[in-house]
């Protein structure tokens, strides 16, 4: 039986939206995986260093944004644009990026988002069989939030580098944390927060950088240790 936590979304925040992610069941067995490999290994066939791969993906599967890998996780899939960005009935969330039906969904952005926005947020579900942004929980331990901190999503219109500056776990909606559904900050006071509120809110003490001006990869899926929870792991983009 599938487990359905449903999540309401940030009341008051600039995109006010409630969103959905799930917590496997059933597909979290052998052969849940099984057919995670499956189409994983369909979309590897196009994954490579050269752009014309992804351009190749992406004539197929014309809501493909990149690629996304995290250093020392098993997370290396496709990120997809959502087809909606009505009140939590995301398509990614239901569907793999062939747009079959898949519980374990895939790795998307909101419609609306540009990837050029100060905050760029990508959505997963936080899988019991260890799939999609479960592995993010690893960067709560110290060693490896230092030793394995490198993101790479690999667009259609370049390769973006990322460093992991921080990882919080917060109940939605949060005073630790109000920058969910944010794309663009109004001021370098507004980034200054930003920066405060995740480096106070860390798990693992990051490196303290109030460097502004720059742009933040926000990878965010469940937390179950709190009643409406959020796992996040912020990466600043790096030359």
């Amino acid at each position: 039986m599938l487990n359905i936590r449903l999540l309401a979304g940030v009341e008051g925040l600039v995109f006010g939206v409630s969103m959905f992610f799930f917590m496997l069941g059933a597909n979290g067995g052998p052969e849940g995986l099984r057919s995670r490999q499956m189409y994983m290994q369909e979309a590897r066939r196009y994954h490579g260093s050269q752009s014309d791969h992804l351009d190749e993906m992406h004539s197929e599967y014309t809501d493909l944004v990149g690629f996304l890998t995290v250093e020392g996780t098993n997370i290396d899939y496709p990120v997809m644009r959502d087809r909606t960005d009505s009140n939590g009935s995301y398509y990614y969330l239901t569907h793999n990026f062939r747009g079959d039906m898949d519980r374990s969904g895939c790795p998307f952005i909101r419609l609306s988002a540009n990837l050029n926005d100060d905050i760029v947020e990508v959505f997963a579900h936080n899988n019991s069989n260890g799939t999609m942004f479960a592995e993010l929980s690893k960067f709560e331990d110290e060693e490896f939030f230092h030793e394995h901190g490198q993101i790479v999503l690999d667009t259609t219109e370049g390769v973006r580098s990322y460093e992991v500056i921080s990882v919080i776990d917060v109940e939605v909606p949060s005073e630790e944390f109000t920058y969910f559904g944010w794309s663009n900050f109004d001021s370098a006071d507004s980034e200054s927060e930003f920066l405060r509120q995740i480096y106070t809110a860390s798990k693992v003490e990051g490196t303290g950088d109030y460097t502004t001006g720059r742009q933040y990869l926000l990878l965010v899926t469940c937390e179950y240790t709190h009643v409406n929870g959020r796992r996040v792991v912020i990466a600043v983009r790096t030359p």
